[in-house]
């Protein structure tokens, strides 16, 4: 027994000494396997294989593709072999046998069909002239198995061993030349079998190849080093500017203490002997008040400053990143294109060296050096003579019809986009290492800016220049935007590219807004495309990430978070076309607008205002149109848009109006009428109106929405989800206009309050599949048996009463009818309907008595007779059958109905008007006050007196969400804004410091908004009266409304006064 436990022991001890000699050493632990330098444990990957390496180095040995420990792959060939591979090179089991019917010798004799080079230098012992090139293999061969085991970049071994085999003969051994040629090829084929297989180039090409990524390297490597230079020099900047402006405030703050000190210290002086200790008390913390307040101000001051240095200092700072962009990209294209022209002769060199084997003499084959000569093209260069802008040759569609022929490159991108690169010579590797044409090129950069979110990485305090996150250090400096990124990624892929400056039609911009020099400033790109400039506007076609909103079934297992998030991006804005991108952009130089008639900025302001959806799904005004629409004398505007007759069922719109005043840009009613009930919208076949009467005299802002529906917004199917119901979803602006109206004769009715939206049939037809088969509009006009008849064909507007006989067009959604309405639908599904009657000034229940609706098989018949003559809607709502009670009722359609005579009238109670609005006080909460969320703390009221004493303090409660300004002023007109100090203090306070110079009344105005909002309303208004004892105030607030120059009329109050 105690034999065997010692033998035992002695065994385990065996194992112990064994495994030993796998395990690192201390010191080996903390190596990196790669680079042979200390890995600390902030930057350290691993124990791989016992093996450590820092993150930068953890790195496909053969391609140097970045890894992560997820993506990794270990050599399957080679136990011993602690080097990490990508999937794409990773050596593998399997592949090659060492015996006569080896797939590996199989594929290598393929490949070398293909490449058809290294065959042709055969000893004429092993291939006679005139023979067939098939030799035959040993498979003995140990050329073969290192070849096929061993990475290209550790094949030195076997290179040297099959060069020597050169000038041995026929015997067929371990160092035959025709093993190298094959084993090479099919290695290289092996390193082209992902999903973008675009092409494969020959060994020697390859070889050549890599020169040419060498010297961009090198290029990198010398413009890493300037731009390091500028970031410092924009750093030392931004530092010495910095100190500039802490010393001249600090400068300012100590001119004005000394004067508040010296005012204190005389009238201190002065009192000292016959002020009591509470008086002194209260003046010296008056004293610190006004200290306070002084020291308020100048942060106050030096904040303001700090941010208008910043801003000037980055206009400047991204200047000079573009000029220094500019000038590297086109350096890199010349040398890229100077050294593109050597590796060709030495190429072509090669080749020809090759014609004479042995003293044998071969035909030149052309063909031959061609071939080599085309694959060497491909090397990322752009021609040496650029040509000068101009119109394209040919339209964007002619160029590619469909996005989705680029799946594989946005795919291979997107991967590429998830990893992290050090520099941008592998970065655009990465991206075009496979693509052929310039197109494929400026895609794959073009995606990967849009899919990199830009504007929302973190970077670290310090950057190393030499990480991936240093890549795109100027991001995060502000110094380097999308375009002047595009630019650059451009020339290390060999495209031509220039930097365009001018205006947009951008975030702020209203139709018919005049354009100033310094306003809407932006920039883009020109890349040069099969010798035609297009168009690329990389930041306005990048969109955020987005996470995918679909429904999911309980019953299915949560996704992962990857799952959940989709890429969005604008395909617009990638090669547009010039006479769609000048709807947007404006090239300050004119041959930059790439038109065959460049236009002036007065006449780009006159376009309409247009996005990019109105070009994605080729949408068109039927006539031209200008930013600015006129009204008639009746107050008439019209808008119509055609769309392509493959989305006429597709596309769904809406509209928006609101006045252009500022000080009414919070209303959107007249009268209590909603504004956009003076709007018609309709859809006859491919046409989508708007017809526009507006209420009053005035200005205003008209804006379109669209977006394509989506299938779950369909209630067509049967076998569609129980309680399925139209859901709202996104709509996007499509065009803008100004509407302006001089005069107006007449008065302009609301139409009937209806489901907002569009009238007609078109809509019902879209969303629930109805389609109308009778329409009886009553003894005036004949029966239609369907709205598709010619009969109402024109367009027509709302119908307004301005005239004895209203428009009539059932296909429009416009019915005259006399006495009653019958009105028949046939529905694809079993539905739930409800008809609803609506008039103004009359409650809709009342209204619920003179309309039926009757549903047999698959027919809806709605009847009803009107009971007063006039205007009405009529609402149609539907829901599936299946669907219960809790299920809303979706909307399916409207009619506008004229009812021109009635038999036997029925009197209908009205609906009591609602009282004219009283003019609301000026001083206190104004309307936007509550919804803002602010609250007035002290005081409660709005009118402030002081007696004697000069300075109080206002306490208002404001949201995170909300930003507030304000203005102080003293009657009649004079700014005093310097004597209010704001203070933010924790939980939302803000107070203002009120210091009054001398007696009278102030008004201290608030303004206040959303901060994504752009306006900026007047919320709440306090009056402050100053007097001494004994002193009349001459001026009161009563007295001061009827003087004719006072504060109190000033336009801060516009918006209240106005009913």
């Amino acid at each position: 027994m105690a034999v065997a436990t010692a033998e035992a022991r002695s065994v385990e001890r065996g194992y112990q000494r064994l495994s030993s000699l796998f395990r690192p050493s201390p010191q080996e632990g903390n190596t990196c396997h790669r680079c042979k330098a200390q890995v600390y444990h902030a930057e350290k990957i691993g124990p791989v294989h016992d093996v450590v390496f820092h993150k930068n180095c953890f790195k496909c040995v053969v391609c140097g593709q970045f890894l992560t420990i997820k993506n990794y792959f270990s050599n399957q060939t080679k136990a011993g072999d602690r080097e990490v591979y990508c999937g794409t090179h990773v050596p593998r089991i399997g592949g090659p046998s060492i015996d006569h019917g080896a797939m590996g010798i199989k594929n290598a004799v393929d490949s070398q069909n293909v490449y058809k080079k290294m065959s042709k230098k055969m000893n004429s012992e092993v291939r006679l002239t005139g023979t067939l090139r098939k030799p035959s293999y040993n498979y003995e061969a140990v050329a073969i198995k290192r070849a096929t085991t061993v990475p290209k970049t550790q094949d030195h071994v076997a290179e040297r061993a099959t060069a020597e085999a050169l000038h041995k003969g026929a015997e067929i051994n371990t160092d035959a030349l025709y093993i190298k040629g094959p084993i090479e090829a099919q290695l290289l084929r092996q390193g082209y079998q992902r999903k973008l297989d675009k092409h494969h180039y020959p060994p020697n090409v390859y070889r050549k190849r890599k020169k040419l990524i060498e010297e961009q390297r090198r290029l990198e490597a010398e413009y890493q080093r300037e731009e390091d230079r500028l970031l410092d020099e924009f750093h030392n900047e931004r530092k010495q500017e910095a100190r500039r402006l802490s010393a001249e405030l600090q400068h300012e703050w100590e001119i004005k203490l000394k004067e508040l000190t010296e005012k204190f210290d005389k009238e201190f002086g002065q009192k000292k002997k016959k002020m009591k200790d509470s008086e002194k008390k209260q003046m010296t913390i008056h004293f610190e008040n006004k200290k306070k307040e002084i020291e308020v101000i100048i942060k106050e001051k030096k904040k303001k400053k700090q941010e208008s240095m910043t801003l000037r200092l980055k206009e400047k700072e991204q200047k000079k990143t573009a000029t220094m962009v500019a000038r590297q990209s086109r350096e890199m294209l010349e040398v890229l294109a100077q050294k593109q022209e050597e590796l060709k002769q030495e190429l072509k060199q090669e080749l020809e060296s090759t014609e004479v084997v042995e003293g044998v003499t071969t035909n030149g084959d052309t063909e031959e050096i061609e071939e080599a000569m085309e694959a060497l093209e491909i090397i990322p260069v752009a021609p040496t003579e650029i040509p000068s802008p101009h119109p394209p040759s040919c339209r964007k569609k002619d160029l590619y019809v469909d996005p989705s022929q680029f799946n594989d490159i946005d795919e291979q991108t997107i991967k590429v986009a998830e990893n992290e690169q050090p520099t941008y010579t592998d970065l655009v590797q990465q991206l075009t290492e496979n693509l052929v044409t310039d197109l494929e090129k400026a895609r794959a950069i073009y995606r990967w800016i849009t899919v990199k979110d830009l504007n929302v990485m973190e970077f670290e305090e310090t950057i190393e220049t030499d990480t991936p996150m240093g890549l795109l250090r100027g991001i995060k400096y502000g110094t380097e935007t999308y375009h002047v990124l595009f630019m650059r990624l451009c020339g290390y892929a060999g495209l031509n590219c220039e930097e365009i400056k001018g205006h947009s039609k951008s975030v702020g911009y209203e139709p018919g807004m005049k354009i100033k020099p310094d306003q809407f400033q932006n920039t883009w790109n020109a890349v040069l495309i099969d010798g035609d400039w297009r168009l690329v506007q990389c930041n306005w076609g990048a969109r955020h990430l987005v996470l995918n909103k679909d429904k999911k079934s309980k019953d299915k297992p949560k996704p992962k978070s990857k799952d959940q998030i989709r890429y969005q991006y604008d395909e617009h804005y990638f090669l547009t076309d010039p006479d769609e991108f000048i709807q947007e952009f404006w090239a300050a130089d004119p041959k930059w607008q790439l038109l065959e008639n460049p236009i002036t900025l007065d006449e780009f302001i006159a376009l309409p205002f247009v996005r990019s959806i109105f070009f994605h799904y080729g949408m068109r005004f039927e006539k031209s149109l200008t930013a600015v629409l006129e009204t008639s004398e009746k107050g008439g505007a019209e808008v119509k848009i055609k769309i392509p007759e493959e989305h006429e069922n597709n596309l769904v719109f809406y509209y928006q109006m609101r006045y252009a005043d500022k000080d009414k840009r919070q209303e959107a009613t007249y009268k209590g009428a909603n504004l956009e009930r003076f709007v018609f919208q309709t859809m006859i076949d491919n046409t989508v109106m708007f017809s526009i009467h507006v209420p009053a005299v005035g200005e205003y802002f008209f804006e379109v929405f669209a977006n394509k529906i989506e299938e779950s917004n369909r209630l067509i199917n049967s076998d569609e989800a129980t309680g399925a119901s139209i859901s709202p979803f996104r709509l996007k602006c499509t065009c803008k206009f100004k509407v302006v109206c001089n005069s107006l004769s007449g008065k302009m009715y609301p139409l009937p309050d209806c489901a907002s939206g569009e009238w007609g049939p078109k809509k019902a037809y879209r969303h629930f599949g109805l389609k109308v088969i009778q329409v009886r509009p009553g003894k005036s006009t004949k029966s239609r048996s369907s709205p598709d008849s010619s009969e109402g064909d024109r367009m027509s507007d709302s119908g307004s009463l301005s005239g004895d006989d209203p428009p009539d067009n059932p296909k429009a959604g416009i019915l005259n009818i006399e006495d009653n309405i019958d009105i028949k639908l046939k529905m694809p599904r079993p539905l739930q309907v409800v008809a609803k009657l609506k008039m103004n000034s009359v409650d809709t229940k009342t209204l619920d008595a003179f309309i039926k609706t009757n549903v047999e098989n698959d027919i809806i018949h709605i009847t009803g007779t009107l009971p007063q003559t006039g205007q009405y809607g009529l609402d149609i709502y539907g829901r599936p059958k299946e669907a219960g009670e809790s299920t809303t009722l979706s909307h399916a359609m409207k009619y506008l109905i004229n009812c021109l005579k009635v038999t036997n009238p029925v009197e209908l109670p009205k609906i009591a008007e609602k009282p004219a609005s009283v003019k609301k006080e000026k001083w206190g909460p104004q309307p936007t006050f509550e919804s803002l969320g602010v609250k007035a703390i002290n005081p409660k009221e709005p009118k402030i007196t002081l007696n004697d004493i000069n300075t109080c303090t206002v306490e208002i409660f404001v949201p995170e969400d909300v930003t507030v300004t304000h203005h102080f002023l003293k009657e009649p007109d004079a700014d005093v804004k310097d004597r209010v100090a704001m203070v933010t203090e924790k939980g939302g306070i803000i107070k203002y410091h009120v210091d009054l110079p001398q007696t009278g009344n102030y008004m201290l105005s608030l303004f206040g908004r959303k901060k994504e909002d752009d306006e900026m309303p007047n919320i709440y208004n306090y009056l402050i009266v100053y007097k001494k004892a004994g002193e009349t105030n001459g001026s009161t607030p009563q007295k001061e409304e009827r003087k004719g120059s006072s504060i109190f009329k000033k336009g801060f109050f516009k918006k209240s006064e106005k009913k």
